[in-house]
């Protein structure tokens, strides 16, 4: 990616990250999902980029459940949590095409299958009525994660990004359900941000290289 819209990218996100530790303002969840929409018109501008238009979509995607999760709405955590289910359904499907299952291995898997369990163990007796949408959504970016994972390619941006993904979306989590975490604003978002970068920047990376089988 582009040094100069690289700078762009972090600067915006770390003004939103810095704004967080301000008082809230009418329009922050434009500004809030500014980094992604960018990210969703550098993948627009590569036209050569195969299937191009599940990834911009899943970046758009999550660009709503950004602003869902930072507007002032009825039900707006169901509405996001639903955003960024969709944002990782598009990314999975993105990545179908270069899966290679070959690449994942007995030690990853039965890591991020304890992960999952200890996750689950500790968030359902805290949820109370949202314990199937949190389900739904740790199936959804599961698979998300396990598609990174597979994905044939040499480069560990993707994967990066799919590891930051589950830290900052199990910091949300913990924040949101189990025990305030201080300065966790910062914490999500700057992992939730670092993550994005490097998914759309693997993505991009994948198409230059051999599809699995």
């Amino acid at each position: 990616m582009h040094r100069i819209i690289t700078t762009i990218y972090w600067l915006l996100a770390l003004s939103y990250i810095t704004s967080t530790l301000t008082t809230t303002y009418s329009w922050s969840f434009l500004h809030k999902a500014a980094p992604i929409l960018l990210l969703g018109v550098i993948v627009w501008k590569r036209a050569s980029l195969s299937i191009r238009w599940w990834l911009i979509a899943g970046v758009l995607s999550s660009a709503a459940g950004d602003m869902l999760l930072a507007l002032p709405l009825k039900h707006s955590f169901i509405l996001g949590l639903s955003a960024f289910a969709l944002a990782h359904i598009l990314y999975s499907k993105f990545l179908f095409g270069w899966r290679n299952l070959n690449r994942l291995n007995l030690l990853t898997v039965s890591l991020f299958s304890a992960y999952l369990v200890v996750m689950l163990f500790l968030l359902l007796p805290a949820v109370g009525s949202l314990r199937l949408p949190v389900i739904g959504y740790f199936v959804v970016i599961s698979v998300m994660f396990i598609s990174a994972l597979a994905a044939n390619t040499e480069g560990y941006a993707l994967r990066l990004g799919a590891l930051l993904f589950l830290v900052s979306d199990s910091l949300l989590a913990i924040n949101a359900f189990i025990t305030p975490l201080p300065l966790q604003s910062v914490l999500v978002m700057s992992t939730y941000y670092a993550a994005q970068f490097f998914i759309v920047t693997g993505c991009i990376q994948l198409v230059k290289e051999p599809k699995g089988d």
